[in-house]
């Protein structure tokens, strides 16, 4: 019989390491690789997202000048309308002025993204994320004050206008049109919306600054 053939342990044992180490440094560069795309991913949309806040606060601005302008005619014809001899011209023409409404918009577009691909799980910057969400959660809160100051317009001042002002001619009417109680408590509700609403947008163009100084000027992630 034939010598049985002696088993290299030794070398199979190394063999076996050299696959096992191939296999887990394919693994850490596949890895490497997708942490790589995640991150790219992440930055691509931190730098949208940069974008549509500077877009935003510049909207917000207009707005909040918009605000300021109806709030300083808001207050003149309420003054107006409160003195024993009213300035019918002036108190007309105000009134004329105030039938000129504004809305807001905002971008979420980059927002949306960020969360609807799920790509949001793969930043690891907590607090950008943090501060992100509290931004756009900010923007919702601020389109629902907007349309409610919207409401108190479409459902007040501009039925009362509609009914007692002439929209064609722009003639002026009578005193009473001007000065009458009713007349007075829906420019009251009125102005009181418009303060409320400005309050908010000065908050929030705050609350952009804040965020813009933090994130647009360093790593994000």
């Amino acid at each position: 019989m034939g010598k049985t053939k002696k088993i290299d342990w030794l070398n199979h044992f190394l063999e076996f390491i050299v696959v096992v180490v191939g296999i887990l440094l394919a693994f850490q560069l596949n890895t490497c690789r997708e942490a790589k795309k995640e991150t790219s991913l992440v930055m691509g949309h931190v730098t949208n997202i940069v974008e549509e806040t500077e877009f935003n606060r510049k909207q917000l601005e207009t707005g909040k000048n918009n605000s300021e302008r109806l709030l300083q005619k808001l207050d003149t014809l309420i003054k107006i309308t409160a003195k024993p001899e009213l300035d019918r011209s002036t108190a007309h023409s105000l009134s004329m002025e105030l039938m000129s409404l504004d809305y807001l918009y905002l971008k979420k577009n980059a927002y949306n993204s960020l969360v609807e691909t799920g790509d949001i799980r793969f930043m690891e910057n907590s607090n950008l994320q943090k501060d992100i969400i509290s931004l756009y959660e900010y923007y919702s809160w601020l389109e629902g004050l907007d349309i409610s100051t919207r409401t108190s317009y479409l459902e007040n001042y501009l039925p009362y206008a509609t009914e007692n002002f002439d929209l064609i001619n722009f003639q002026s009417q009578a005193d009473e049109i001007y000065t009458n109680k009713l007349f007075r408590n829906y420019l009251a509700v009125y102005r009181y919306s418009l303060r409320y609403r400005l309050q908010k947008q000065e908050d929030l163009i705050a609350l952009i600054d804040e965020f813009l100084e933090k994130h647009s000027s360093k790593k994000l992630i």
